[in-house]
């Protein structure tokens, strides 16, 4: 099987994601959400990411999530975390010193600049809290099925 690459605008080959699930309309009902997150997820992934400020994403249990994000420098006031449409977009932005405690650093290695980043929650994945502790912000993420969703035995009659 052949896979056709795609070109961005960055010029770097990509593959198609409908060159892996030809016909996937023939073989499957009510996953649109479903396909355009992954065709979403594919042209973030096309663009370039961000790797500012970093992350990492914990498995905690089989049901429960995190996501810790390094925000040195960043107060509560500086940042926004919201949930739309299982989308959670965590942002930071400071607000410009005018007490000019921006002078007279030598290097400044902390960054302070403006950042967004956006995460795909899977449906029944909720946000339970975030944390700003030492640096890093931490959110609590976790699958709660509901009853309906859950296997259960057909009786046969």
């Amino acid at each position: 099987m052949s896979y056709t690459l795609v070109k961005n605008d960055l010029g770097t080959a990509f593959p198609s994601i409908a060159e892996y699930f030809p016909n996937v309309e023939a073989w499957s009902v009510g996953f649109d959400r479903e396909w355009r997150l992954l065709e979403d997820m594919q042209n973030r992934l096309m663009g370039g990411t961000s790797s500012y400020p970093p992350y990492n994403i914990k498995q905690l249990t089989e049901d429960r999530y995190e996501i810790e994000m390094a925000v040195a420098g960043f107060s509560k006031s500086d940042l926004r975390v919201e949930l739309h449409n299982n989308q959670l977009s965590i942002e930071g932005s400071k607000a410009n010193s005018e007490d000019g405690s921006e002078t007279g650093y030598v290097y400044k290695g902390i960054a302070g600049r403006q950042f967004r980043q956006t995460f795909a929650l899977a449906d029944h994945v909720k946000v339970i809290g975030s944390e700003l502790k030492d640096g890093i912000l931490k959110i609590d993420l976790e699958r709660q099925l509901p009853e309906e969703k859950k296997p259960r035995l057909i009786e046969i009659n």
